[in-house]
């Protein structure tokens, strides 16, 4: 399995445990590269895809992408961490903690735990993301001097972007029931203020996993991207605890 455009990896040769962390919706790798670079500096071999659409100039990219394409981006992920370790965890930001709870409920013997940041894995109020894509949509616009070109399809773009919350919303009810069946181990952290997903919502997500061995982590004072935030020790500290946990034999 070749490694997909755009992804980055960090190879760590001789360790048993390879470990892909997921970027979130109009994201990019550079959401989880601190971790990368934290986990592999500690001998773990680590894999951040670039969901399809993501890290280009253009919004439409996005928007002509999908959940659907971005979980099959994710299963080529695995097969090529499956390819060179033993074992193999995942992890997501948002968006891509959807990715990475979809894997766990179909995890085999080479998937053995993973997690979310931040992630509306089940998200009762909805997501509060359309002001904060097109301000991003514009921007890019600005970026490539097309702005007076993009201002005519704004409108289109917005409607685009409504169905594909949708979409993704869909994607994540599509293996709720599943969960009750994940009996991995699950790192879960959530920021209390976090201004895209309803922190409240954690709650729901940590009763639908009745069997998984959980880690659960609030932190008071974080925000949604919690991977690239300043404040981000205590949360980095708790999550290679969990990873290093599976070298002890803890977990």
């Amino acid at each position: 399995m070749p490694l997909s455009k755009g992804a980055y990896y960090l190879e760590a040769p001789g360790a048993r445990l390879g470990i892909i962390l997921c970027h979130a919706y109009t994201g990019s790798t550079a959401d989880v590269r601190p971790q990368a670079g934290l986990l592999n500096r500690q001998g773990y071999g680590v894999l951040c895809p670039l969901f399809t659409g993501h890290g280009t100039t253009d919004i439409q990219d996005i928007l002509d992408a999908g959940p659907e394409i971005w979980w099959q981006d994710l299963q080529e992920a695995l097969a090529f961490m499956k390819e060179r370790y033993e074992k193999v965890l995942v992890f997501g930001l948002s968006m891509g903690g959807v990715m990475a709870m979809r894997a766990l409920c179909e995890a085999d013997s080479q998937l053995v735990g993973g997690g979310v940041f931040n992630s509306p894995v089940i998200s009762r109020d909805g997501l509060q993301l359309e002001n904060r894509f097109m301000s991003f949509a514009r921007y890019l616009a600005e970026k490539r001097g097309d702005l007076p070109a993009y201002l005519q399809t704004e409108e289109a773009v917005r409607t685009a972007h409504r169905q594909q919350v949708a979409d993704i919303q869909a994607f994540a009810r599509s293996f709720e029931n599943q969960l009750a069946s994940i009996e991995l181990p699950v790192y879960i952290v959530q920021s209390a203020q976090d201004e895209l997903v309803d922190p409240e919502a954690v709650y729901d997500l940590l009763e639908a996993l009745e069997s998984a061995k959980i880690s659960f982590h609030w932190c008071e004072d974080n925000t949604h991207v919690i991977t690239t935030n300043r404040n981000r020790s205590d949360f980095e500290a708790s999550l290679l605890q969990f990873i290093q946990a599976f070298d002890t034999k803890e977990i």
